[in-house]
């Protein structure tokens, strides 16, 4: 996987002069991510909504597009979302704040999820979670993208209402709330993310796991 990863982030159109990373992992998590990420800071009938819900695990089942509409003119994305398994079509959830989310399941049940700031030329992504605890688990209620959180921003599974980032000693360096399954802040974090947090409309604390840290912390 880690030879594919590189392919495919070699392959991505970045701006002039930005470098590409494989993302770092830790061993407990395994999520396979091909983005494109600027370094500035930063309709089916409605009687299929309940099994393309049931599919994806949340309420928020979505719209059908076509995969080539999710991301166009993105090759390296496109040649992800082959490696990865992803079939011809994903579930547009919506946009919120200037993000829009689209979904599925690959050919191997795990959760994968396309991200496009559609004001922004480079800020896109796509990546899957690809690990048995994966999204929407009792662990796993939030799936954050890219895992290496610079910005709060992914799917909530139901009942969350929302999402907060953690740092090292426990203090919320960010925090938003959650509308249709989907979390988006436009804000940085004010800290070092060590964790993400999950919250009910009551305030109570549902699910908490670390986050990957970037090589070197």
């Amino acid at each position: 996987m880690t030879d594919v990863i590189a392919r495919l982030a070699a392959a991505n159109p970045v701006p002039t002069g930005a470098a590409v990373h494989e993302p770092a992992r830790l061993p407990a998590r395994r999520i396979a991510v091909a983005a494109v990420l600027v370094a500035a800071v930063a309709v089916p009938a409605v009687a299929f909504a309940g099994r393309l819900a049931d599919a994806l695990g949340i309420s928020n089942g979505g719209t059908t597009v076509s995969t080539s509409e999710v991301l166009p003119g993105q090759s390296g994305l496109d040649q992800a979302m082959q490696e990865l398994k992803v079939g011809g079509t994903m579930q547009y959830l919506g946009t919120l704040n200037g993000t829009s989310f689209y979904a599925t399941r690959n050919a191997d049940g795990h959760f994968c999820l396309a991200i496009d700031h559609t004001a922004m030329q480079y800020d896109k992504g796509f990546g899957c979670d690809l690990n048995a605890d994966g999204f929407p688990s009792s662990t796993v209620q939030a799936l954050v993208f890219p895992p290496v959180a610079h910005f709060l921003q992914g799917v909530a599974a139901d009942g969350v209402a929302t999402v907060e980032l953690l740092d090292a000693d426990g203090n919320v360096v960010e925090s938003t709330p959650v509308t249709d399954n989907l979390f988006e802040s436009d804000a940085a974090p004010t800290g070092t993310p060590a964790s993400i947090v999950t919250l009910d409309a009551t305030g109570t604390v549902t699910s908490r796991r670390p986050l990957p840290q970037p090589s070197g912390s």
